[in-house]
């Protein structure tokens, strides 16, 4: 039902994982991906960078998690980080045609030095490949994982590796989820401390009808 991100795109997906939309190597990408912006979000000051643009209330239950709690919050059945495309529309200061050389473009992700812009880029670039990737080999896996609106999935149907790369210095493209919704921060993280399949079945139950409320609102202002 997908194909690993290693391969090339357009080849033929991998076998069905018992007929679930998750492979195993789907699962696998997207808990690393968690993990990944959980650990940057928490090396320091971010800056204005709107990927870790947590409340303090959210911030204090993501610290309060050890390295192996981390991990089992990560293995969640969605992005912890959500994708926001300019729908086509260059961002403001962009220049699409000096796309890679920009210093000012890269500075623009804020953080602590240029160790910490290098890893911000570097994340949203992996983020955005991976989706794409997934949108392409398990269309129905990438829009539950990414939670993505139908203009960001056209999006990345139509996009292609350099706009990829591009719009990987900027911020804005990648946002926090929930940065000011404790009780689910809260939720996730005492059901990976105690480590029980069950209460954390009940947290990502509880992150799904997040996305849910977010799409019926989003409907609801378009009507």
């Amino acid at each position: 039902m997908t194909q690993s991100f290693g391969g090339g795109r357009g080849r033929a997906p991998d076998a069905p994982d018992h007929g679930r939309i998750f492979t195993r190597s789907v699962r696998r990408d997207l808990t690393d991906l968690n993990r990944q912006y959980l650990e940057l979000g928490l090396r320091g000051d971010p800056g204005a960078d709107p990927l870790f643009a947590w409340s303090e209330e959210v911030r204090r239950e993501i610290e309060a998690a050890a390295p192996t709690v981390l991990e089992r919050m990560a293995a969640c059945p969605f992005a912890l980080f959500e994708i926001c495309f300019p729908c086509g529309n260059p961002l403001p200061g962009a220049d699409p045609g000096n796309e890679l050389g920009r210093v000012e473009d890269r500075a623009q992700c804020g953080g602590q030095g240029a160790a910490r812009t290098a890893a911000c880029i570097a994340f949203t670039h992996g983020a955005l490949f991976t989706a794409w990737r997934l949108a392409d080999s398990a269309p129905l896996a990438a829009r539950i994982a990414f939670a993505l609106s139908p203009a960001a999935e056209l999006e990345l149907n139509d996009t292609c590796p350099t706009r990829i790369a591009w719009l990987a210095n900027h911020p804005g493209v990648l946002r926090a989820r929930w940065p000011r919704q404790p009780r689910f921060w809260e939720r996730l993280r005492n059901a990976a401390q105690v480590d029980s399949s069950q209460s954390l079945q009940w947290a990502h139950c509880f992150g799904i009808c997040l996305i849910d409320g977010e799409r019926l609102g989003a409907h609801a202002e378009d009507h």
